[in-house]
């Protein structure tokens, strides 16, 4: 995980947390293809985004069947990788984090569903630090439980991420929580992964959203508002009168 510095406008600087998502089931008799050609092809296609595809390069994998999502999930039974539907039945966003771990245990199948697009733009003011913005959002737990939080708005985090102190607030189990070793900036950590039921927006609800929550000292106590949210919506930030706008894909 590489934390991106907030900018102007909603660039940031490239971040990436990996959140390990399951391998697809092997199938035998498909067919090999040159993996990050035909994954441009089918986002050409299909209308969506892929992140990550650099490490595809010089890589081979198999193809087989029509349907979109369990192609995918075939071509990328090698990599770890998240994948982002819309609500609407298709794919918003395809996120390459790597090679998996050889060896490594798979995690629950993880898919982000929004659900429809609100009907009108989600507006929440922000709260401004130099070029950084954050903001004020609900995270909803296990039944119900509420917590409000200010977090930092970074497109560079693939998921919600957020202070291993707040596992037992959320009145989450850590024992339902997957133990995987991300990648920072500062090298090699661990962190919980897993899935909150609900994030607020305002009055917008965002349900099963990826979290990974790390040590309180590595991440100085603080919470990035990733991808897991932000990439189901078109995001605009106001730097002169502070305020993010959401809009529905």
């Amino acid at each position: 995980m590489r934390f991106g510095r907030c900018c102007p406008r909603g660039r940031v600087a490239a971040g990436l947390l990996s959140v390990l998502l399951a391998h697809g089931p092997a199938l035998a008799g498909a067919t090999r293809v040159e993996l990050a050609a035909e994954l441009s092809r089918l986002a050409a296609l299909h209308g969506f985004t892929v992140t990550g595809d650099e490490h595809l390069a010089d890589s081979t994998a198999r193809a087989e069947g029509e349907d979109l999502f369990p192609r995918l999930r075939l071509l990328l039974e090698g990599f770890d990788h998240i994948i982002v539907q819309n609500g609407r039945g298709g794919i918003d966003r395809v996120i390459v984090l790597g090679a998996a771990a050889p060896g490594a245990q798979p995690m629950p199948q993880v898919t982000v569903d929004g659900g429809p697009p609100p009907d009108a733009p989600i507006e929440l003011p922000t709260i401004r630090n130099g070029s950084q913005h954050s903001v004020r959002v609900a995270l909803e737990g296990v039944a119900g439980r509420r917590l409000a939080r200010v977090l930092l708005i970074d497109t560079g985090a693939d998921t919600l991420v957020l202070p291993a102190s707040m596992i037992a607030a959320l009145g989450m189990d850590p024992a339902a929580l997957d133990e995987r070793q991300v990648q920072t900036a500062n090298g090699l950590t661990e962190a919980q992964t897993g899935v909150l039921p609900a994030v607020w927006l305002g009055a917008q609800q965002v349900t099963d959203v990826a979290v990974a929550f790390l040590d309180d000292e590595k991440l100085g106590n603080a919470g990035l508002l990733g991808m897991s949210v932000l990439g189901r919506y078109q995001m605009t930030i106001d730097d002169q009168q502070n305020r993010l706008t959401l809009t529905g894909r």
